[in-house]
């Protein structure tokens, strides 16, 4: 049986990864009680329940949990039953949690004195969560679309396919993404933004990739890029984390970290290394000409 517990920050998009999940085919349960995670899960594990469930999907926020002793025994009920489970904790910055509520007009479930502070004491109560997580998705940046379909992927993860590479373009101009273990500046490399011909184009597109690496400096910066990744990802690996993503970024996040994701991607796939996820978000936030 697959299992994946939905967790995070209120905001942060839970609602939205279970009903991608729930898409791809997930029995989903949403504001579930530790106790009766564990309880549901024992059931299933015994056979003593009509539900035939192979994929199931657990929302659990800070207050389905008691204590941080109450999820280790979640987490300890999870490795006993020997299931291939996920925890994905899902996270975004104050301010973006701010606006999310400010359009909801829904109360946070804190409820301190002001929804700053709301928000600061569920981050902090959450801390041990999240470092139990096997998945941290920050969704500052991301639309919903775009959020609903790297859930469907995450659930698609077969443990067995030992780690999970996303990678991910972006412009720094428009900020770093905040959930990116690995960044690469390629700000260096000749712009095709300056070819009139190129500029209205994508790294996606078969000129603008030629442009880009054609020139012995990004020839030589792309190897060295692969061999940092392909020497990283054994180490991962054994240090069991199962997901990495990978952030290259150039100035607007439209032509050479394109290209570059785009080759990464197809080299690593052929190399076998992994399930590999592909992303261009300033083409999810419509900053592309």
């Amino acid at each position: 049986m697959k299992v994946i517990i939905v967790t995070g920050l209120s905001g942060a998009g839970k609602t939205t990864a279970l009903h991608a999940l729930e898409d791809k085919g997930y029995f989903t349960m949403d504001n579930t009680l530790c106790r009766i995670a564990i309880f549901l899960l024992q059931n299933i594990e015994k056979g003593e329940t009509e539900l035939n469930i192979d994929k199931l999907a657990l929302g659990i926020d800070n207050r389905a949990i008691s204590s941080n002793k109450e999820f280790a025994l979640l987490l300890q009920c999870l490795e006993s039953i020997a299931v291939d489970y996920e925890i994905l904790f899902l996270t975004a910055s104050n301010e973006t949690i701010l606006n999310r509520y400010s359009l909801t007009r829904r109360r946070h479930p804190f409820g301190a004195s002001t929804l700053l502070q709301s928000i600061k004491e569920e981050r902090k109560a959450m801390t041990n969560v999240r470092e139990k997580s096997t998945f941290i998705l920050d969704t500052s940046d991301m639309k919903a679309k775009e959020l609903a379909k790297m859930i469907g992927e995450i659930g698609k993860i077969n443990k067995k396919q030992q780690i999970s590479i996303h990678i991910r373009s972006f412009g720094f101009k428009y900020g770093i993404p905040m959930d990116t273990d690995l960044v690469y500046d390629v700000r260096m490399l000749p712009n095709p933004y300056y070819i009139e011909e190129l500029r209205e184009k994508t790294g996606n597109d078969k000129e603008v990739s030629d442009y880009v690496m054609k020139y012995d400096e990004s020839k030589e910066l792309y190897s060295k890029i692969l061999d940092m990744v392909e020497f990283l990802l054994p180490l991962y690996i054994r240090d069991n984390k199962h997901h990495l993503t990978i952030g290259i970024g150039c100035s607007g996040g439209q032509h050479r970290s394109v290209a570059f994701v785009n080759k990464l991607s197809k080299d690593l796939s052929f190399n076998k290394i992994g399930k590999i996820y592909v992303s261009h978000r300033e083409e999810e936030n419509n900053h592309w000409k």
